[in-house]
């Protein structure tokens, strides 16, 4: 029996991701779900598996009550997918993202290192590379880290603490992905999909930034949980000392499947997938600060060197996400009643001191 520690178990896709690997591991794995609930977090996310599952309640920023978490259950695989992920949220309270995201990231990895543990992903964002030149194809694991939000420079300050790790402990076997956009059921109703779902379920139109051409990678989050799984299990090597000055032979793989499609084009697919009128129902309002136009990865490295690949397609699996959002209305609207209205109206939001 493996004892899996999964942190950010109680979000989108830490969620979907322990819900999977009950699945995959059946009869062989322990899941000790860590989750300290913050904005994000929703236990009920865990509800399919809650009998499954040991739940505990702890910040990964918080070095004591993480190495004791450690020492009790003795993991043999980590996955950390805690983090603070939306944009939106983190212009207007940086600092929570700081602590989440790259104090986390070092708290965690040190635990790694003073508990040994078989394998550890830290699991990152595309954003991290910030946005794509307009002559660009993509980004890849050598591609420098070039964030320019809070959120993905927040990210990027947890990529460069484990990068470190990685080559300065050469006994710690961790390593790390980055993904693109990911879609699917749990997902909280702040990010574009569910909130234009959840919207149009109750009489309200989707609001998209600016001019809704900001083109994004989509990837369904099954798909994500699959090549996660599969980084944590491959039998990867030591470091070479080449990788000090070649970040590509760092244990860092890029997940994403190809997919890429404007929000405005999403907004409309889902407007059409509920039977509507996307003329009628979609609003342009005020951009947000600092918004990326584009960013795309290429996930060669992990489809040549690990043989995954996506089995989701796009359309089907957009199709599946709205019907998921449409029949587990119970599930959101007891979210929307916790945390009010998700959306954000940048032409009524200050961003300066009160």
């Amino acid at each position: 029996m493996s004892v899996y520690l999964v942190t950010g178990a109680a979000g989108f896709i830490g969620a979907n991701y322990v819900q999977h690997l009950l699945e995959w591991e059946a009869s062989h794995a322990e899941v000790i779900a860590v989750d300290y609930l913050g904005f994000a977090g929703n236990q009920a996310n865990l509800d399919p598996v809650a009998d499954r599952v040991v739940f505990e309640k702890a910040d990964i920023a918080d070095l004591a009550a993480m190495e004791e978490i450690y020492r009790r259950y003795r993991p043999d695989y980590v996955v950390n997918f805690a983090a603070e992920s939306h944009n939106d949220r983190a212009i207007l309270e940086p600092s929570a993202f700081m602590r989440s995201n790259a104090l986390g990231a070092q708290v965690m990895a040190e635990c790694s290192r003073l508990v040994p543990v078989r394998s550890h992903v830290h699991v990152s964002t595309i954003e991290v590379y910030g946005e794509l030149p307009p002559r660009g194809r993509w980004f890849t694991e050598r591609s420098p880290l070039n964030a320019k939000t809070p959120y993905s420079a927040a990210k990027a300050a947890g990529d460069q603490i484990v990068r470190a790790y990685m080559q300065t402990y050469p006994d710690l076997n961790i390593r790390m992905t980055h993904c693109a956009n990911n879609y699917g059921p749990y997902q909280l109703p702040e990010k574009l999909i569910p909130l234009a779902v959840t919207n149009l379920l109750r009489g309200r139109k989707v609001p998209v930034y600016g001019d809704g051409l900001q083109r994004r990678d989509w990837l369904h989050v099954a798909d994500h949980c699959a090549a996660v799984h599969r980084v944590l299990h491959a039998d990867l090597g030591p470091v070479p000392a080449q990788a000090a000055t070649a970040p590509e032979l760092l244990p860092v793989f890029d997940i994403s499947a190809r997919h890429e499609v404007t929000n405005l084009d999403i907004a409309r697919r889902v407007v059409t997938a509920l039977g509507l009128d996307p003329e009628e129902w979609i609003e342009h309002i005020p951009d947000r600060p600092n918004h990326d136009r584009r960013y795309l990865i290429d996930p060669e490295k992990i489809e040549t060197r690990l043989g995954w690949r996506p089995e989701r397609d796009f359309d089907t699996g957009l199709t599946e996400t709205v019907e998921w959002y449409v029949e587990h209305r119970t599930w959101w609207e007891r979210i929307l009643e916790e945390k009010g209205e998700l959306g954000f109206d940048w032409s009524a939001v200050s961003q300066g001191p009160a």
